[in-house]
């Protein structure tokens, strides 16, 4: 009986360290921002498989209507922000599926323009509204302020953590 109660003293002074160090380096409000990204990401997801893509390659064609329609394969990693591989990846499936075209730079023949296709387009318009009334619902439980202040403090955050990454990770 003994050691139970060492055991649960060791428990509690061990749970009362936690809860002193995330009080310090905040890092229960981390966590619950990575539970709410994976939400939201799961969330669009479901919304999204009805179209047989999957959000970063549904980001890409977004990008790509908003750019212009062409960038080029670094640009969309940039701002899309995945790696330049997860970003060649996706463009060989929306390649494959006839969204996109890959096409020479006329600058720079080593280099590649994305370019998006008259079907990639007509999938962003056929999506459209389903992530509009998707986004309405998810943020449906938020008040206009908290959804502004949402949006100016994960910008914020977003800037912050991007420019605190070190440049070989």
């Amino acid at each position: 009986m003994a050691a139970k109660t060492d055991k649960t003293q060791s428990l509690e002074a061990l749970a009362k360290e936690i809860k002193e160090i995330s009080e310090v380096v905040r890092f229960d409000s981390l966590i619950l921002l990575m539970y709410a990204a994976e939400a939201v990401n799961r969330y669009l997801e479901a919304h999204m498989k009805k179209y047989g893509q999957d959000q970063t390659r549904l980001n890409i064609l977004y990008l790509l209507v908003a750019a212009g329609g062409s960038m080029t394969p670094t640009n969309i990693s940039k701002r899309v922000y995945r790696s330049k591989h997860a970003i060649t990846r996706a463009l060989d499936i929306l390649e494959k599926n006839a969204l996109v075209k890959r096409r020479p730079s006329g600058n720079d023949r080593r280099s590649l323009n994305v370019v998006i296709t008259e079907e990639g387009i007509d999938l962003v318009k056929r999506t459209l509204p389903d992530l509009q009334r998707a986004s309405s619902v998810a943020t449906s439980c938020l008040t206009k302020e908290q959804i502004e202040q949402l949006g100016s403090l994960s910008r914020k955050l977003r800037k912050w953590l991007w420019s605190s990454i070190p440049e070989d990770a």
